[in-house]
């Protein structure tokens, strides 16, 4: 056997290993005291403040009363920089009825500005770093998997969640009941 083909079966066990540990510590990561279901529905809106990439701090709550989606990500995940460009549509087709998008970047600046700036996000993206899967599990993302969404409606409430990455029927099937006149 080659040093090179060794080499590339060591780096695949070690890739290997690291995702299973990564995987084993979160599942036996102590729960937050938290319940939510890890699909759809349940809960209130957990607030929290975080920076943009200008630096200002914003909080969740500078949107209540509106449906929010709160979408966790990052540039290095492609399902989430698959999802991108239907969470820019959306912003953009529904934000006059009451919509907004916000999204934690769980990732870093220097990665987030120029990727920002490229995809044409039309939305808040705060920066939440690896710190911020404390928040995802907190939403009750115990795995801490990439793409999350958390769908709150006007009052507070958690309407939806899922973990990886919407179609457009998916988001517009949930969130269009949120933003009908009678739910104002």
């Amino acid at each position: 056997m080659s040093a090179s083909l060794k080499n590339l079966l060591l780096l695949i066990a070690a890739v290997v290993a690291l995702i299973g540990g990564y995987w084993l510590a979160q599942t036996l990561r102590p729960d937050s005291g938290i319940t939510a279901t890890k699909t759809y529905g349940g809960g209130e809106l957990i607030n929290f403040t975080l920076p943009e990439l200008d630096g200002k701090n914003h909080s969740l709550e500078e949107w209540r009363g509106k449906v929010i989606v709160l979408n966790f990500w990052a540039t290095w995940c492609p399902p989430c920089r698959e999802e991108i460009p239907l969470l820019i549509a959306l912003q953009k087709q529904r934000a006059a009825e009451g919509l907004q998008v916000v999204s934690v970047a769980i990732d870093n600046e220097t990665a987030v500005r120029p990727y920002r700036q490229s995809a044409g996000i039309n939305y808040p993206v705060l920066m939440g770093g690896d710190e911020a899967l404390d928040l995802v599990a907190r939403y009750g993302n115990n795995m801490g998997a990439l793409p999350f969404t958390v769908i709150i409606d006007r009052g507070g409430a958690i309407a939806a969640r899922k973990l990886g990455a919407f179609t457009r029927n998916e988001l517009e099937s949930l969130v269009e009941p949120l933003l009908s006149p009678e739910k104002l």
